[in-house]
């Protein structure tokens, strides 16, 4: 691997590189068809895996061992804090996302998060990450990311074995688009009934928003990059949804940094999700990220109608 880009942050190359070098052992599983099946455990949110969600963990950890600047990593695949060094920095990691998307065919990827000053659950919040992004496991391997507050984009070039990482500028872009699973819409909140009724509203030649959906967080958060929008992951009044599906640690909170980096904003309906206060490392959240001016009229709908 040949990973030219430097990082404004100090320590951070290594980071990087670990990571970096550990999605492309994730890629070439995958392109293999490696681990595309259940396994016969669990992970530590009680969902199914699949092989390939112990091969990317184990790949993760292996690449980070190399860097003595990472003190603790979390996992979704793993209990607790995991410490490999005495590092100034932690990372927090979906190792896997869209797991099983992937089994027909949806890219998945990988959510991770740097965090500062973190030895408790509690410093795994929004006030201690400096970098946050994700991979894309699709026809290429992307990333995108953000290194404090500048955003980049990247593509591994499977010939050369080289990174081309860009900065991204213009900020986020704007578009009526909503990623959205809506099959629990008759058990969500009234409030939220109401703003999802006024997204797809047509009374007086009114376009609707535009539903997409991968059931894959890193699909709809790339299509987010690219086209902006809103998405949604909301709580349900329904067993297994009170809290949202979606990890507070390593989804929302690396997705809402590279969000907000970019101008836009996160939610969990009341305040920032980059606000949050982190009370266990697999804690779960409502989760809504997108345009400043989507949320904005989310949170307004949730005070107007709660």
């Amino acid at each position: 691997m040949s990973l030219h880009f430097k990082s404004q942050l100090p320590n951070l190359d290594g980071i990087y590189a670990a990571l970096f070098s550990a999605s492309e052992v994730i890629y070439a599983e995958l392109k293999k068809g490696s681990g595309l099946k259940f396994a016969t455990s669990s992970n530590e949110s009680g969902d199914d895996q699949i092989e390939l969600d112990v091969i990317a963990d184990e790949a993760f950890f292996n690449a980070l061992k190399k860097d003595g600047h990472v003190k603790y990593v979390v996992s979704e695949e793993r209990p607790g804090l995991n410490k490999i060094s005495d590092g100034p920095y932690s990372v927090a990691l979906d190792p896997l996302d869209g797991s099983k998307s992937a089994l027909i065919g949806i890219p998945s990827g990988a959510i991770f998060g740097v965090f500062k000053d973190a030895d408790v659950a509690a410093d795994f919040s929004g006030k201690n990450i400096i970098s946050g992004g994700f991979f894309v496991f699709g026809m290429n391997l992307e990333v995108y990311f953000a290194d404090g507050d500048k955003v980049y984009k990247g593509i591994f070039d499977q010939d050369a074995s080289t990174w081309d990482v860009v900065e991204i500028e213009g900020g986020l872009p704007s578009a009526d688009v909503l990623a959205i699973n809506a099959q629990n819409q008759t058990v969500w909140d009234e409030w939220l009934q109401k703003h999802y009724a006024s997204l797809l509203e047509t009374k007086g030649g009114k376009k609707p928003h535009n539903m997409r959906w991968f059931a894959s967080m890193v699909s709809d958060m790339k299509r987010m990059v690219l086209q902006g929008g809103l998405f949604a992951y909301p709580s349900a009044n329904i067993k297994g949804y009170e809290d949202g599906k979606l990890r507070l640690v390593y989804e929302a909170i690396p997705m809402s940094f590279l969000i907000e980096a970019m101008g836009g904003a996160s939610t969990n309906g009341d305040q920032s999700l980059l606000e949050m206060p982190v009370e266990q490392l697999h804690q779960k959240t409502a989760v809504f990220i997108g345009e400043k001016s989507k949320i904005a009229a989310l949170e307004a709908d949730k005070k107007r109608f709660s």
